[in-house]
């Protein structure tokens, strides 16, 4: 066992130097290349240094930015893969030198993987509900803008100038997509599919129709309005009527794990064959297996659909 985590340790150690030097190289590399623009610039001029810029832009995925982005992250996808690579790295690192044993080392090692896709993927969709509870508000702004004499466009603008985010940053980008040539109906079509939102794509039929035949925009954005509200009102009855099946599920949930900790620091020896046995591994790998389907069972059963 000693032997294996000297090894682990070595790993991990050997991981994070070779972070910090490919980090540290990165830098290096950064700022000759800066250097060597300048030296250019002086040669070729402003427009040497900009085609210059231009080559030097370092890829990133694009889907990372954009689930960033998504979940209302102020960081750059080299920013979220550093931290990602500590989260896997240094709990491990600390169990491991404090000689906590394997299993707990490759369980942070799991839970340091898992962690951080799941937390965007959380703020992405809390980000998404929120969008869906201020469509009401949204409505009723546009409406009242627009029989104050606004053109849709201009009550566009004001709903992205007045409300938060992340209404007010998804209506900026279609502002955005207009003034610089994009269609509307389009640009409203991109906000909807990328918030997952139903609600959004009614709102673009009813104002994609208005524009082709004519009609009161206000008074359809008022019938919008009141359907959207209504639906809100009954996903708040019906999460208040599954209130207690949720909690329950939690508590089932956290219940083992938490007796397992209180067990492990009254009578470690009781606990013991429990994490240093083959056995004892077995049993608990089958008791997350069955933990985690018991609380997406609990999950499924009270999750209704609108």
């Amino acid at each position: 066992m000693n032997l294996v985590m000297a090894l682990s340790l070595s790993i991990l150690v050997y991981n994070i130097t070779e972070i910090l030097l490919r980090f540290i190289n990165r830098k290096y590399i950064t700022y000759k290349k800066r250097l060597d623009i300048i030296k250019e610039e002086s040669l070729l001029g402003y427009g040497g240094r900009k085609k210059k810029k231009q080559k030097l832009r370092i890829a990133v995925p694009d889907k990372l930015r954009e689930n960033l982005m998504m979940a209302g992250l102020q960081l750059r996808p080299e920013e979220f893969v550093i931290i990602w690579a500590i989260a896997m790295i240094i709990p491990p690192l600390i169990a491991s030198i404090l000689n906590k044993g394997m299993l707990l080392v490759l369980i942070l090692i799991f839970f340091g993987f898992i962690g951080p896709p799941m937390f965007i993927s959380i703020k992405t969709k809390k980000r998404k509900e929120t969008f869906n509870n201020q469509l009401g508000d949204v409505l009723m702004l546009l409406s009242n803008s627009l029989r104050a004499g606004f053109t849709f466009e201009q009550a566009l603008r004001s709903v992205a100038e007045d409300l938060p985010d992340p209404i007010g940053t998804e209506f900026m980008r279609i502002v955005q997509d207009v003034e610089l040539g994009g269609d509307l109906e389009r640009a409203m079509d991109d906000v909807a599919n990328r918030m997952e939102s139903e609600d959004m794509k009614l709102i673009n039929t009813a104002v994609s129709i208005q524009r082709k035949v004519g009609g009161n925009l206000s008074n359809i954005l008022d019938n919008i309005s009141e359907t959207i509200l209504d639906r809100i009102m009954i996903k708040k009855k019906i999460n208040t009527l599954t209130a207690q099946g949720r909690i329950s599920g939690l508590i089932i949930s956290v219940l083992p794990v938490v007796l397992v900790v209180l067990i492990s620091i009254i009578n470690p020896e009781y606990m013991e064959p429990l994490f240093a046995t083959t056995f004892g591994h077995m049993l608990l790998v089958l008791s997350v297996i069955m933990e985690l389907l018991g609380f997406i069972f609990i999950k499924k059963t009270i999750d209704i659909e609108m």
